[in-house]
C-alpha cells in the first residue's frame, strides 16, 4: 500500500493569500498529499533563514517526503530551480543557498534543474514561480514522478557561507546564526565542541554586552527575567532570557542577530 505524500512548505509570504495559491496548485494535481506548514514568518528575502528552518527538517519527516520552499528575491532571473534529492527526502525551490543544510547533510546530495515545461503551470509567471514552477514540481515528485526526469543535473548547487566555530587558545569563538519569536538567540556552537572545551568545568559565555555563567539544561533554571544559555532541540548552544525576550533586552532587531560574536570558555 501507497503511503500518503507528505509535502511541507516553507515560505516568506506571510499570512497572505500566496500560500493558499500554492497548496491550490499542489492539490490540483497530488489531491491526497498531506500538507504541512513549516515556516511562513520569514523576513523578506531571507534565504538564510529559509535554509535554518529547513535544517530542522532534517531527521524529523520521513523519508520520501517533500520539502517545497520559496523565499526567492530572484525570481523571474537567471536563477536556477532546481529538485534536490538529499538526505532521504526531496527539497524543491530556488537554487539559492536555501537547501544548504540538505547539501551539507548529504554528500550523496544529487541535484537537477527544473525545465520540463509540462509539468509547470502555464502560462509561468515571472513574479511567482512558487506557484506554477515550484509547487507543480513538489506535487509531481509527491506522485511519484523521478526527480531525474524534472531537467538535467546541477553539480555546482548554491550553498550558503555556513560559519564554523573555531578555537583560539581555551575559548571556543561561534556566532549567532538566528533568533526566534520568543527572541532566543541560536548559536553555531555544538554541543559536543563546548562540553569538549569544557571538560567538566563551569561555562563562562559571552555575546555583546551578555554575560552568562553556567549551562543550563532548561530555560526555567535561571530566575523569570535572567539570562541562560542552554543546548536547545538542534544540540546548539541558545541564549535566552527566561520568560523573556533577549533579542529585545540586548536591542537587536529580529534580522541584526547574524554574525554576532559568541565566545566560551571555562569559568576558572
Amino acid at each position: 500500500m501507497r503511503s500518503v505524500p507528505i509535502i511541507t512548505l516553507t515560505s516568506d509570504f506571510g499570512s497572505g493569500v500566496f500560500v493558499g495559491l500554492l497548496k491550490g496548485v499542489i492539490l490540483g494535481i497530488c489531491p491526497e498529499a498531506r500538507l504541512v506548514d513549516l515556516a511562513h514568518d520569514l523576513l523578506p528575502q531571507d534565504v538564510r533563514g529559509g535554509a535554518l528552518a529547513l535544517e530542522q527538517a532534517i531527521g524529523v519527516f520521513p523519508s520520501g517526503a517533500v520539502h517545497l520552499a520559496v523565499v526567492d528575491p530572484g525570481v523571474g532571473t537567471e536563477r536556477r530551480a532546481m529538485a534536490l534529492a538529499a538526505a532521504g527526502m526531496l527539497w524543491v525551490g530556488p537554487d539559492n543557498g536555501l537547501f544548504t543544510a540538505a547539501l551539507l547533510a548529504d554528500p550523496q546530495a544529487r541535484a537537477y534543474r527544473i525545465t520540463d515545461q509540462s509539468l509547470m503551470r502555464q502560462p509561468v509567471s515571472a513574479t511567482f514561480h512558487g506557484r506554477d514552477v515550484f509547487a507543480a514540481a513538489a506535487a509531481h515528485l509527491a506522485q511519484g514522478r523521478a526527480v531525474e526526469s524534472l531537467g538535467p543535473r546541477i553539480y555546482d548547487p548554491v550553498r550558503l557561507d555556513w560559519p564554523q566555530p573555531r578555537q583560539e587558545g581555551g575559548a571556543l569563538l561561534g556566532q549567532v546564526l538566528t533568533s526566534d519569536r520568543f527572541g532566543n538567540l541560536m548559536t553555531n556552537l555544538p554541543r559536543a565542541r563546548v562540553e569538549a572545551l569544557l571538560a567538566g568545568r563551569p561555562a563562562r559565555i559571552r555575546c555583546q554586552r551578555l554575560e552568562i555563567k553556567g549551562l543550563g539544561a532548561a530555560y526555567g533554571q535561571a530566575e523569570a527575567g535572567q539570562p541562560v544559555a542552554v543546548f536547545n532541540s538542534l544540540d546548539r548552544l541558545e541564549l535566552a532570557l527566561n520568560q523573556g525576550d533577549l533579542r529585545a533586552h540586548l536591542g537587536l532587531e529580529r534580522g541584526g542577530v547574524f554574525g554576532l560574536a559568541v565566545r566560551v570558555e571555562a569559568d576558572e
